[in-house]
Parts: C-alpha cells; structure tokens; sequence
C-alpha cells in the first residue's frame, strides 16, 4: 500500500488511439511525452485524471499506484476535505490533451439528469452518470464547428443550397420572426427533422448529398464549408453528419484561446491539437461522422437550440497568465506563460493538476526541490498547500484544479 506524502507527484497517464489521431511525424502527444510513435498508429487522446474507464498512474515511493485507488485511500488528504464532501470523494474533472487529424463526430453532452436516464437504459454506451460540460483550449490553430448559426445565417444557406431545402422542406425558408420561443422552435423543427429524415429515409439523404456534392465540385472556387463536405464525404460516404456543416458555426481557434461547451451545444473538432478539461465523464452522444455507436434521436431530444455568437476565451492572452473561468463547478484551467528564471508562488486547499506543454520548471516546497520537464504531468494534492514554481527556461504549463 502506498504511503501518502505532502509532496508533488507525477502522473503516467494512457493514450487513446483512436483513428482520427495524428500520426507519425505529426503526432503530436508522441512529441509532447518525448516517446517514438509507432509506425500509423493514431494518436488521439491522452487521458489524465481517475475516471474508471482510464485512470492515470501515481508514481510513489512504494511503485505505480491508480490514481482513483489512492484518492480512496487518502481522499481528504490528496482532494481537500471541503472538495472530498462535495464530489464524493472522487476527483471531479478529467484532464486530456486531444489531438485530431481528422474531424470528430457531430455529437453533444447530456445534463446530469439525461446522462443519469442514459446510463441506466444503455450503460454499455453511455458508460456513466455524469454530465459533461468541458473546455477546450487551442494548443495551436484549431478548426471546430461549434453551436447553430443564426437563424438568418441558415434561411440564406436553405436558399443558397437548394439541395438542402429540398431534402428538409420548403417550409423552413419563412423567417419564424424576432420572437425567441418561436426561433428555437423553428430552429428545432429544422434540426430535427433533417437528422430524423436523414435516419429513416437512407435513399432520400443519398440523392441530396450527391446532388449537393455534384454542385459543389462545378463550382471552380470552393468555400471553406464546401472544401470540408467534399472531404468528409469522402471518408465517411452518405453520413447524416455531413449535413450539419452547414448548420453549425465554423470556429477557428488560435494558440490560447478556447470555447466553453455546456450540456446540449453540438460540436465537432475538426482539426488541431488542444488542452481539454471536462466533468469526470464519457458519455457522448454521437450522430454523424464517425464509425462509432450513433443515436441521432438522443441528441435531437438533449440539444439546445440556441443562436448566439460563440464566446472565445483567451482572447488576447498571448504570453500573459490566464484564468479560463467556467459556470463548472468541477473544474477550472489555468495558463502560465513563465519567462526563464521567473517564479510563480502558488496556494490552495485543494487538489491541482498540470502539465507541461513547452519548456522546463523547478518546484519548491517545505525546503525540498524537484526538477519537472515538458511532458511530464503533475498532481498537487491538497496538502501541500504552497509551494513556487520556476522556470528554468521559456515555459507553457496548463493547470486544472477545482474553483
């Protein structure tokens, strides 16, 4: 058994391979750990924190230990007492850096109720009962679609497309008006009956995407939606997903900046490499452009349809510190830019997490001292509630820890 210390631990945490990762020389968690990647194995997911599924390591004095085995072991000690109390004892948000080469599906999270209702019909693929709400940080340029467009936004693409129209139906090219109830039932009807129709009449949604295909390909120049349809259809054939291309923000992130995505917001990451931090969960609600269970008719029902302008975080925060702050109650995320030789004095009476994009730090607590490199992963229990932080040289860290 394990002894607890009040001290800093590294975490080994585990790579999920799945196929839309990057791959060798553009594999980009291979690089951050400092490991050789394996001949095209994708490399999509690094999962930090101690969800069931996955639970990183503790390295200890007495060898590896799982991460959620020693939070039951010395929950106070490594969680704070208050946070322990609130969460059960268990640690409440999951770290990842995430890293696409490919888009992933068209898919959304439930509330803590659905994702209760969920798990007891399906536990098999809603693994869960949480809910979950997440953030997800730009490590580079990053392309997502992200929440509806606006309603004027998508009457003009109706038009524009006719193949679209024709497929949902004539009947959405009326505007529903100014009035808010009114728009997100209009907004509902279209978005429903387009996935429902495209779930239940295969032959119908064939004929617009190959006609919407054929139109796209006669244009000589193409815009960015277009170019990523042509693509998609590619890989993924006559996929209900391709149609939400057009029916979704398209976000471009640049390094730092992030979105907040709450329960119901339909998302998609497309392409890119990001710090992500959630609520402890994996529960999913696909439909669309994946090879993976898809349940179109859960996300109608748990998706909210509202129209407003993504809200990018970080804005402007190029070399500065930064604070992400969320609605979460699980889970916030910090940003230290750290010049070489400058120290960060650090405090809190609950458990942290960070890693370590870019460079190299010292840290010091109760006159002891310990060297960490970029990639390595480091938990900060509860007890030790101070400690500094120096750069040994340029260096980018991201911490998670509870608000």
């Amino acid at each position: 058994m394990a002894v607890f210390e009040i001290k800093p631990y590294i975490l080994e945490s585990s790579i999920q391979n799945y196929q839309w990762g990057t791959k060798n020389d553009d594999a980009f968690i291979p690089k951050l750990l400092g490991i050789e990647p394996e001949k095209d194995k994708p490399y999509a997911e690094l999962w930090i924190g101690a969800h069931k599924k996955l639970s990183s390591q503790v390295i200890t004095d007495a060898g590896k230990v799982k991460f959620d085995d020693f939070i039951n072991q010395y929950p106070e000690e490594i969680l704070g007492k208050k946070a322990a109390g609130k969460f059960n004892n268990q640690l409440p948000y999951l770290f990842k850096i995430l890293s696409a080469a490919e888009a992933l599906s068209i898919q959304a999270h439930p509330n803590k109720e659905q994702a209760g209702e969920l798990y007891k019909k399906d536990p098999q693929n809603y693994p869960d009962d949480n809910h979950k709400p997440e953030i997800a940080i730009a490590l580079g340029d990053l392309t997502a679609l992200v929440g509806f467009r606006s309603i004027d936004e998508l009457i003009e693409t109706l038009k524009y497309y006719s193949e679209i129209a024709e497929f949902v139906g004539a009947e959405f090219l009326k505007h529903p008006g100014s009035n808010d109830e009114e728009a997100k039932y209009w907004l509902k009807n279209l978005y429903s009956k387009l996935m429902i129709k495209a779930l239940n009449d295969e032959d119908a949604l064939e004929i617009a995407l190959n006609n919407l295909e054929k139109n796209i390909l006669s244009k000589d120049e193409k815009n960015e939606r277009e170019m990523l349809f042509i693509e998609l259809k590619r890989q993924y054939g006559n996929d209900v997903g391709l149609l939400s291309i057009f029916m979704l923000n398209l976000v471009h992130l640049k390094k730092g900046e992030g979105v907040f995505l709450k329960a119901g917001i339909p998302h998609a990451y497309l392409k890119g490499n990001i710090v992500e931090c959630m609520a402890n969960s994996d529960n999913v609600v696909r439909a669309g452009l994946t090879p993976k269970f898809k349940d179109v008719k859960t996300l109608v029902d748990i998706l909210k349809y509202e129209r407003a302008p993504v809200e990018i975080l970080g804005k402007d925060s190029s070399g500065c510190d930064y604070v992400y702050k969320t609605p979460a109650p699980e889970f916030e995320i910090k940003k230290y830019q750290i010049e070489k030789d400058t120290i960060r004095l650090e405090n809190s009476d609950t458990v942290s997490i960070f890693i370590i994009v870019e460079g190299k730090i010292r840290c010091k607590w109760l006159q002891k001292e310990v060297e960490f490199v970029k990639g390595q992963t480091v938990m900060i229990p509860a007890e030790l509630n101070e400690y500094s932080i120096i750069a040994s040289e340029d260096t980018l860290i991201y911490k998670a820890y509870i608000p």
